[in-house]
């Protein structure tokens, strides 16, 4: 069920064990990310679905209360303060962005609640503190020693050294791409340029004469959403894609499927789950998940994280006998899920950090959909991140 938000304080009078487990979710539903926030709520409504028609955790249901972000950092946090005073969750699931969850960061560390987020992102840096190094916060996503480097080597050896980076002007570029750059001076690469634009930029001529007279081999992407889109199809339109390759980290199905068959062929994206990965889990969830929400409807990374989040934390609960925090919080730390729908994860015990598998995909020529938009070049079935500087294991 889910139940938006309006404000009123609860007025429950039933004892708590009749209570329903109450997951504050947050999610950038207007904004420039909202496709994201779709993807959001059908991961987490599909994974609470299967959680209660199987009878709930410890005897009680579980109950999604929706906030809309709207994709601004400011009003995320707003939004967790409200989600657990007012509305009286258990613990919190999403926000996309590094910006939303480092604001939300202080809210579950003053507040004592977990948040469980979903996305991709730029890795441990202690001056984002509480929005890592955090022991409520866990990281469900790929960061750049997973999606980056399992990968670089390949893509030097099949198509240059020379890479320039382009990314979104906020954290989680900046910061992927200083781990990025570490990786690929250390194979012998080369970064040629760097260029960062603010969210939400339309026109990429200056860019793309920048990108022309530095002559890459490679362009490592980091725009994001419609920027993204923005970008590559004017990459193409410019007649620049015979002579340099662009590798992604931020398109899969739900993007690509927008910037269309000409302009993304031959383009390549790195994630831990892609909708076309051939992998018995994500047949199996690719099946309900059509069967809930239909054939056209589109699932990506943070979706699928959403998912995984939402039942590891049903684990967690019935494995802990409790969801108070501290009790979920212990029972998470070192939790695996073997039924993910991009192969079996866990949840490093010392850092709050997810293991992971990491795709290398290619987009094929003529794509007509999801079912033959790309095909897996190479891929690692349990990659571990880069340990952070803090053990939380310690800390609890």
């Amino acid at each position: 069920m889910i139940e938006r938000t309006t404000g009123a304080p609860r007025t429950d009078s039933p004892s708590r064990a009749e209570l329903p487990i109450r997951v504050g979710v947050i999610s950038p539903l207007t904004g420039p990310w909202t496709a994201y926030g779709k993807a959001h709520l059908l991961g987490v409504m599909l994974a609470v679905d299967e959680i209660n028609t199987a009878g709930g955790v410890l005897g009680r249901r579980l109950e999604i209360v929706v906030a809309d972000s709207q994709t601004q950092p400011r009003i995320a946090r707003t939004q967790a303060y409200r989600l657990i005073q007012e509305e009286g969750v258990d613990f919190l699931i999403g926000t996309f962005s590094s910006a939303e969850r480092n604001a939300v960061g202080h809210v579950v560390r003053s507040a004592d609640k977990l948040l469980l987020y979903p996305t991709f992102y730029e890795g441990q840096d202690r001056a984002y503190y509480p929005g890592v190094c955090n022991e409520n916060i866990f990281m469900l996503g790929l960061e750049p020693t997973q999606q980056v480097w399992p990968h670089a080597e390949y893509m030097i050896r099949k198509h240059g050294r020379r890479f320039f980076l382009i990314g979104s002007d906020y954290i989680w570029p900046h910061g992927t791409n200083l781990l990025s750059k570490r990786r690929i001076l250390e194979l012998g690469g080369e970064i040629v340029g760097e260029v960062y634009v603010p969210l939400s930029t339309r026109e990429y001529d200056a860019v793309l004469r920048v990108i022309k007279t530095a002559k890459p081999d490679i362009i490592l992407h980091s725009l994001t959403a419609y920027d993204s889109i923005n970008f590559r199809q004017q990459l193409h339109a410019a007649g620049m894609r015979q002579d340099i390759v662009l590798w992604s980290l931020d398109d899969e199905e739900l993007v690509t499927s927008r910037i269309g068959p000409e302009a993304s062929a031959g383009d390549y994206a790195t994630f831990d789950y892609f909708m076309s990965i051939a992998h018995p889990n994500n047949e199996a969830f690719l099946r309900r998940f059509r069967t809930k929400f239909g054939e056209n409807e589109l699932i990506n990374t943070v979706g699928v994280a959403m998912y995984n989040g939402a039942h590891m934390a049903a684990i967690a609960a019935a494995k802990a006998g409790a969801v108070r925090t501290s009790a979920l919080r212990e029972a998470l730390r070192g939790l695996a899920f073997d039924r993910a729908p991009q192969g079996s994860i866990r949840i490093r015990a010392q850092d709050n950090q997810a293991v992971l598998p990491s795709y290398l995909m290619r987009v094929r020529q003529n794509w007509t959909g999801v079912n033959d938009m790309f095909e897996e070049v190479q891929s690692f079935q349990a990659v571990e991140p880069m340990p952070a500087w803090h053990d939380l294991s310690q800390r609890a």
